[in-house]
């Protein structure tokens, strides 16, 4: 496999690629890429998650805390790595390289579009205007620098409030939303969130009814502003179950509705590379609703292969300048999140049916594992060990931030940092 793709290019050499965050969602990448002889590296600021360092498919694993394009920068110029495609795997790292992309692009190939195309993913308040003009539905949802802005009267309890900036949030707190089912909740939880994010940033938004189940996503590869290939796919689980902070069984499935929204979103705001959008179904109305948008690979994309749609590996083919691939055959496929998932099925209100739905996956041979791989065994394992000696405190974060607040706020300069 390698020597065909070396024939491929005029000198033989292969680019190879950098992923920024070793997760399970940068193993993936890894994996799809080494696997086919493209010399993979890895950076991570995060050594207890980053279960890639560990796979025979990465040739580098980097560890630091510097700002991720210094490091590309003088990792690219020190090694000769011109031409390298470079994948990010959070959305922290996608806001600094769009931000940088002009001058990292004078060595790498960057899969991430730039900041006045990522802004419409990074910032939800940019998300659902975007979809208002499309005429694509969405969740009632308000923001204000004060809940005394916000008439009683005018709130669809149950509600939730969340970060219009998921990553100024979730690494804090471990919590990507919090419920609230009255007022007491609503003002309890929004002057919660003030210590840790500005106002502006919180969104008070409906909670449409439903777990996991009612999720779908759009996924898809865009060249150019326009959709070259992608899937439809179902989260049939996620953990935790009410609002999960990850799927972790996920099916390919069809909907058109889903796959049309999806498709004039990133159309829409001319999107280049790997994106996926969130769209979740409302039995009130009959509407599927956009929740979120991924510029960047999500955590269960390996499910594309698996379907016959490669992600990172076509897009690392755009991005070096390789030919399209002819459509493989699409096959219907599932992907499980091992550890998560059986504690998402013991936690399920039908538990029988999600057993008898993950059995019928596992034995019809179309099921893809988040991190085994008969091939790459040792990241599975590394992923157990570091969850007992991690996992603990990422989850204690959560626990005291809902119990009384104990986890440090951001300190007050920050906050007074309004970022748009």
């Amino acid at each position: 496999m390698k020597k065909k793709l070396a024939a491929e290019f005029p000198n033989g050499k292969i680019p190879g690629a950098i992923v920024l965050g070793g997760n399970f969602l940068g193993l993936g990448i890894a994996r799809s890429l080494g696997s086919r002889g493209i010399p993979v590296w890895v950076i991570d600021a995060d050594k207890s998650k980053s279960i890639a360092q560990f796979s025979r498919y990465t040739k580098r694993f980097i560890v630091t805390t510097e700002s991720a394009h210094e490091v590309l920068l003088r990792e690219g110029k020190l090694h000769d790595l011109q031409g390298w495609v470079v994948f990010c795997g959070s959305d922290d790292y996608v806001e600094e390289l769009s931000t940088h992309r002009e001058a990292l692009s004078k060595i790498f190939h960057v899969t991430t579009p730039s900041l006045e195309v990522t802004r419409f993913a990074l910032y939800k308040k940019r998300t659902y205007a975007r979809a208002a003009e499309l005429g694509i539905a969405a969740p009632w949802t308000w923001s204000g620098n004060s809940l005394l802005s916000l008439p009683e009267a005018s709130i669809p309890y149950p509600v939730i409030l969340k970060p219009a900036v998921n990553h100024h949030f979730f690494p804090l707190t471990n919590l990507k939303a919090l419920a609230a089912n009255n007022a007491a909740e609503l003002h309890a939880g929004f002057a919660q969130m003030s210590k840790y994010i500005p106002p502006t940033e919180i969104l008070v938004q409906e909670r449409i009814p439903g777990n996991g189940e009612n999720q779908f996503s759009f996924c898809g590869i865009c060249s150019g502003g326009k959709v070259t290939d992608s899937l439809v796919a179902r989260r049939r689980r996620q953990f935790p179950i009410d609002f999960g902070n990850a799927s972790t069984f996920v099916e390919t499935t069809d909907q058109s509705v889903v796959e049309s929204g999806g498709r004039s979103f990133l159309e829409s705001i001319g999107f280049d590379g790997m994106g996926e959008v969130e769209f979740k179904y409302d039995t009130r109305d009959g509407k599927y609703k956009i929740l979120d948008v991924n510029s960047r690979p999500w955590g269960w994309h390996t499910l594309g292969k698996a379907a016959g749609v490669d992600f990172s590996y076509l897009l690392w083919r755009q991005r070096v300048g390789l030919p399209a691939m002819p459509a493989a055959e699409r096959r219907h496929a599932a992907w499980i999140r091992e550890i998560t998932d059986v504690a998402a099925i013991l936690k399920a209100y039908n538990r029988p049916t999600e057993i008898k739905v993950l059995l019928q996956a596992i034995r019809s041979r179309r099921m893809t594992f988040a991190t085994f791989n008969f091939l790459d065994p040792v990241p599975f394992f590394a992923e157990i060990a570091l969850l007992v000696t991690a996992g603990a405190s990422r989850q204690k974060k959560a626990k005291e931030f809902l119990r009384d607040g104990v986890v440090e706020p951001l300190p007050k300069e920050a906050l007074l940092k309004v970022r748009t």
